[in-house]
C-alpha cells in the first residue's frame, strides 16, 4: 500500500497507456480518444516528475531537521540531569527558607512574654548556662505550681558551672564584669565567690523543690567549661539568650531541624558533665538551717569552701528560696 501511494501517478500513466494502446490497436476506440488518452498519460507522467523533483529539493531540509532532532535527543540526558540538580538545589533552598521562617529573633519585652508563655505550658525544662539564677528564681516556682495545679509531672535538667572550680568561677565573673562599662551594671559586682554562692543556691533550691513536689524529676550536672550563652528548652520551644532581655534572643519551635539538633546537643553535653546524686540529699525543712545545708552538700559529695562562714551559708539559703528575678 505504501508503494502504491508513492507511485500512483506512474502506475496511472502505465495503466492508461496499456489500456488505450490495446483498444487503439483493436480499433475499439476512435483516434480522438487515443489522442486524449495520450494527453492524460503525459499529464500523469509530468505530475510524477514534479513530485519527484519537489521531494528531491525538500529532502536536504528534512535531513537537517532530523539531524538537529537527533542531536537534541543526544543532549537530552544531560539536560535532564541538570534539571535534577536544579530541582535538588531548589528543594534545599526551600528547606532552608522554611527553617529560617521558624527561627524568631526576640527583643526586649518579647523575650519576657515568650518565656512566660513557655512556662505556662512547660512539662519539661532543660537549662544550660552559668548559675541558673533565673531558673531558680522564676522557672522552678512557677512550673512546679502549675504542675501541682494540673496534677502532672515536671522534668527539669540543669547544667551549671562547677562551684568547686574556683578558677572557672573567677573566669566567668571576670568575663561579664569586664564586658560592661556602666558602673551601675549588676555585673560590676560579680566575683568568683559570689558566683559560687549562686551555684550552691541553685543546688539547694533543686533539692528543696524536689522534696516539696515528688512528681518533680530534677537533675543537676556540673560543667567544667564556661558558656557565654544560656539555653532554655521546653518540650516545644528553645530559647538562646545572653544576659537577659537587654540582648536579642533566638526562639526555635519544636519539629524543626535546629530544635532537634540543639536538643540532642544539650542532652549529650549534660550526660558528659558531672551529675550530682540528688537522690542522696538529706531532708530540708521549710526554712533550712545552716547545719542541714552543710550536711546536704556533704551527702552530695560537694564540700563548701573552707572560707565559707555561717553567714555565707545563710546567704546561700536566702538566694535558694527567696531569689528575685534577675531580669525584672
Amino acid at each position: 500500500m505504501r508503494w502504491l501511494g508513492v507511485n500512483t501517478e506512474a502506475l496511472l500513466a502505465l495503466v492508461t497507456a496499456a489500456v488505450v494502446g490495446v483498444l487503439g490497436l483493436s480499433g475499439a476506440v476512435s483516434t480522438s480518444v487515443v489522442n486524449s488518452a495520450i494527453l492524460v498519460t503525459l499529464a500523469a507522467l509530468a505530475l510524477s516528475v514534479l513530485r519527484d523533483r519537489w521531494n528531491a529539493e525538500t529532502e536536504p531540509d528534512a535531513r537537517a531537521i532530523l539531524l538537529a532532532a537527533h542531536q537534541s535527543l543526544e543532549r537530552l540526558p544531560a539536560h535532564i540531569e541538570q534539571i535534577g540538580v536544579i530541582e535538588e538545589t531548589l528543594s534545599e533552598r526551600r528547606a532552608a527558607l522554611d527553617e529560617g521562617a521558624t527561627i524568631t529573633v526576640l527583643r526586649g519585652n518579647d523575650i519576657t512574654e515568650s518565656l512566660a508563655e513557655a512556662r505556662n505550658e512547660a512539662k519539661e525544662w532543660f537549662f544550660r548556662g552559668g548559675t541558673a539564677t533565673f531558673v531558680r528564681a522564676v522557672v522552678l516556682p512557677e512550673c512546679v505550681q502549675r504542675a501541682r495545679s494540673n496534677r502532672r509531672s515536671l522534668r527539669v535538667r540543669m547544667e551549671i558551672l562547677d562551684p568547686e572550680n574556683v578558677a572557672l568561677c573567677e573566669r566567668y565573673a571576670n568575663f561579664f564584669r569586664h564586658g560592661v562599662e556602666d558602673p551601675n551594671e549588676d555585673e560590676q559586682t560579680w566575683t568568683a565567690k559570689g558566683t559560687q554562692v549562686e551555684l550552691f543556691a541553685t543546688i539547694v533550691a533543686s533539692c528543696w523543690w524536689k522534696q516539696r513536689y515528688s512528681p518533680l524529676d530534677i537533675a543537676v550536672a556540673l560543667s567544667p567549661t564556661m558558656t557565654l550563652f544560656r539555653w532554655d528548652m521546653t518540650q516545644n520551644r528553645l530559647f538562646i539568650t545572653e544576659r537577659g532581655p537587654r540582648f536579642p534572643a533566638l526562639m526555635i519551635n519544636e519539629g524543626r531541624f535546629y530544635y532537634d539538633y540543639w536538643r540532642n546537643e544539650l542532652l549529650e553535653h549534660f550526660n558528659q558533665s558531672r551529675e550530682l546524686p540528688l537522690g542522696e540529699a538529706c531532708p530540708l525543712s521549710q526554712q533550712p538551717t545552716g547545719e542541714e545545708v552543710r550536711e546536704l552538700f556533704s551527702r552530695l559529695q560537694l564540700e563548701l569552701p573552707d572560707d565559707f562562714t555561717d553567714n555565707d551559708v545563710q546567704l546561700i539559703i536566702r538566694q535558694a528560696l527567696n531569689a528575685e528575678n534577675p531580669y525584672s
